[in-house]
């Protein structure tokens, strides 16, 4: 005999249908968080409920609230089921309260600059639909090196991440004068793996050079807490890629590292320079 389910007062056979869309409960639930859209769940299986909410056609910024609204709403109707079956009652208005929650709390992360996120859910959409992006700007100068010290930046970037991907670095004297500059494609990887190969890159060439005072600027946070062992290196940075770094360290004994977020914009039209070459090859070829 099929198992009745937890969730209702007089509960009905199990089945995921029951429990996250035909219950009383989820009925409610889904009805309450889709008219806002102008969604009918009458007639609709879960599947059918979850397209239509991730295909509403809203505007860019409510797309991740959008999609995530399923995912919110399951996990609380199971959490009460759960409830529910150990004796703890739950009520619809919980359940909706608690999604709710969820999506405000997504939203906070997902734009720090909003300053009042509502909790209900008609008001949080009219509030998004509404929300204008403050700009803050902050003007950042490049510094010049002290004498007999000599500033490096780093930058390296992938379209697609992963996809097509390139590094560069530029080499300045303390008068500002370039010393040397590269800029090429790599194989095709992640914009970490990016970022360290050009600063791996960078170091070989200081080290064969014989630089001992080096000004390391590079505009990636991760890279500058592994290099001042602040932060432990993600699993994505391989073994080999850490010991080059290291090595290269150990044989530029005064080196400087300090993030710079201008270090994107000096670089870019490297970064655009190598593609730009690389397409010009790959179209002669098919010529």
């Amino acid at each position: 005999m099929p198992s009745k389910c937890w969730c209702c007062v007089q509960p009905d056979e199990k089945s995921l249908q029951h429990l996250f869309f035909k219950s009383e409960t989820a009925k409610t639930t889904w009805k309450y968080f889709l008219s806002r859209e102008g969604i009918d769940v009458e007639g609709l299986t879960l599947h059918q409920a979850i397209t239509k909410y991730w295909t509403a056609n809203v505007c860019l910024r409510l797309k991740p609230v959008m999609q995530a609204l399923p995912s919110c709403v399951v996990w609380e109707l199971w959490k009460r089921r759960n409830s529910m079956k150990y004796g703890e009652a739950v009520t619809t208005s919980r359940v909706i309260y608690q999604v709710s929650s969820n999506l405000q709390a997504l939203v906070k992360v997902r734009k720090p600059g909003m300053d009042r996120v509502p909790h209900k859910w008609q008001d949080l959409l009219q509030v998004m639909e509404n929300f204008t992006l403050k700009l803050k700007v902050t003007k950042v100068m490049w510094e010049f090196p002290s004498a007999g010290w000599l500033k490096v930046n780093t930058d390296g970037a992938s379209r697609g991440n992963p996809g097509r991907s390139s590094i560069g670095f530029c080499i300045r004297n303390e008068n500002g004068y370039i010393v040397k500059s590269v800029g090429k494609e790599i194989e095709e990887t992640t914009n970490t793996i990016a970022e360290a190969k050009a600063m791996v890159e960078t170091l070989r060439f200081c080290r064969f050079q014989q630089y001992s005072h080096v000004w390391l600027q590079t505009d990636s946070m991760l890279l500058k807490k592994i290099m001042d062992e602040i932060w432990k290196p993600p699993w994505i940075i391989s073994e080999q890629g850490r010991r080059l770094v290291n090595e290269d360290k150990l044989q530029c004994p005064n080196l400087r590292v300090k993030v710079n977020r201008s270090a994107t914009t000096m670089l870019m039209p490297l970064h655009a320079a190598t593609f730009d070459k690389s397409d010009a090859k790959e179209q002669k070829k098919h010529q």
